[in-house]
């Protein structure tokens, strides 16, 4: 029973996938229109305005994170009703906290970046983080009950309220309050299906001290690695902040914006397909783990490196097809952030990887090398040039994290030199392809 399950297992996650895939895949594409048609109707300062809201959201999330999701899906009791609700008493809590600490917040930050427009807009949105608090967790327990293909289209569904909201809150407004209200219908619209699409998504208030300390135990690492984790990602957006004008850090959040959306498809693919599937095998038939782990790279994995790739490639034209030239700026910022779009794809899953088989250091350990290298590279950069040495050094902060990575899996005796090979020159493909394609259209453009 044993020998046959990797192929059971690779063969129930191709329907899956193909849903995570196709529908993150479609909200991506849905993405970039609607931000094509919002740039038409609001200013580059609004979406200025939007980025710091959401990097601010992002660290308090990240700092109070308690890695429900991790702890859940590999816990013994992750479907007994008791241990849900005492984790979702706890789930809902936090989310009321955030709340609160956001709108606590707003006006002290708005003072302290010099962008006094900012405070109403941030207490407003804070409703959205007590409305993500209260959903059931049934969105994570979906997970363990291989309801992947449900749980996306719940995600895909949200995010078209959420478009449709903004677009017509945009029409009528022209101002950055439409993103804030299509931000708490998505919280609202996600929330509500927890409860009406799932099974035995009832959820009560339940405080068990037994539960609570099992859980506090495990979310200090997560905690630990979280904190990292929104220097990470934040950094950029904190200290440019302060660095750029508000429309210079608008056309700035279109890139970061274009680049972060594919990664969607990376997270969401190493999260919901591979770590899932890893546990299992690591509880069932652990010395399949490297046959597993390699084997549910597919079409998936490298598709989305030749696409990536791709994005490096060509950034300049798609700049220039989608926006209007007071966002030509974004392109050089594009080229280098979708380097980190495409090496995502190969940090991510190793993580999940480590974590699956009992590893939950990897994570925060993963994050002290990704710090490491901004404490070294990020005040290089800014000396040697300016506030692009910054985004330099955050599109090479895959690199390190990668070798540390491929480190512990050789440790492991689970590492693949020869698989890895071949997905960096996946990436070198997706580039040339995409430089030469981008050259092209450019000239083509440019004879008009």
């Amino acid at each position: 029973m044993a020998a046959g399950r990797p192929m059971l297992s690779r063969r129930r996650l191709m329907g899956p996938s193909a849903t995570l895939i196709g529908t993150t895949v479609a909200m991506n594409v849905l993405r970039i229109g609607n931000t094509m048609v919002l740039t038409r109707l609001l200013a580059p300062s609004d979406y200025g305005l939007i980025a710091i809201i959401m990097a601010i959201f992002f660290v308090i999330t990240m700092i109070t994170d308690t890695g429900c999701q991790a702890f859940i899906v590999r816990h013994e009791r992750g479907l007994e009703r008791a241990f849900l609700d005492s984790v979702w008493t706890i789930h809902v809590l936090r989310g009321v906290a955030n709340a609160l600490l956001a709108i606590a917040l707003a006006v002290p930050l708005a003072a302290l970046l010099g962008k006094q427009a900012l405070a109403p807009l941030m207490a407003v949105a804070a409703i959205s983080l007590a409305v993500d608090g209260a959903a059931s967790l049934s969105l994570l327990t979906a997970l363990r009950r291989k309801m992947v293909r449900k749980l996306s289209i719940v995600d895909f569904a949200a995010f078209i309220i959420q478009l449709v909201v903004g677009l017509i809150a945009a029409w009528f407004l022209r101002n950055a309050w439409a993103i804030v209200i299509a931000i708490i219908a998505q919280s609202i619209a996600r929330t509500a299906a927890s409860y009406l699409v799932f099974p035995d998504a009832r959820q009560s208030f339940r405080l068990d001290r037994p539960i609570s300390i099992e859980l506090w135990r495990f979310s200090r690492m997560i905690a630990a690695s979280s904190t990292l984790t929104l220097i990470i990602s934040q950094v950029d957006r904190l200290v440019l902040a302060r660095l750029f004008s508000l429309q210079q850090f608008g056309v700035y959040s279109i890139a970061g914006s274009l680049a972060s959306a594919p990664t969607t498809v990376a997270q969401l693919y190493a999260s919901r397909i591979m770590y899932p599937a890893l546990a299992d095998t690591w509880r069932a038939a652990p010395e399949r783990l490297r046959k597993t782990f390699y084997g549910i790279r597919g079409i998936v994995f490298y598709g989305y490196l030749f696409a990536a790739g791709g994005l490096i490639g060509s950034a300049s034209l798609l700049i220039r097809l989608l926006y209007d030239p007071r966002y030509a700026g974004a392109a050089s910022y594009l080229h280098l952030l979708a380097i980190t779009t495409a090496m995502i794809m190969l940090t991510r899953p190793m993580n999940e990887f480590l974590v699956a088989i009992g590893h939950v250091r990897a994570t925060l350990e993963t994050n002290v090398v990704r710090v490491g290298w901004l404490l070294l590279a990020a005040p290089l950069g800014y000396f040697a040039l300016g506030p692009i040495g910054i985004v330099v050094a955050l599109s090479l902060i895959e690199f390190p994290a990668y070798l540390y990575g491929a480190f512990m899996l050789a440790k492991l005796r689970l590492y693949s030199p020869s698989h890895d090979l071949g997905a960096f020159a996946t990436i070198a493909g997706g580039v040339i392809a995409g430089y030469a394609g981008a050259t092209v259209g450019l000239m083509v453009m440019g004879s008009r």
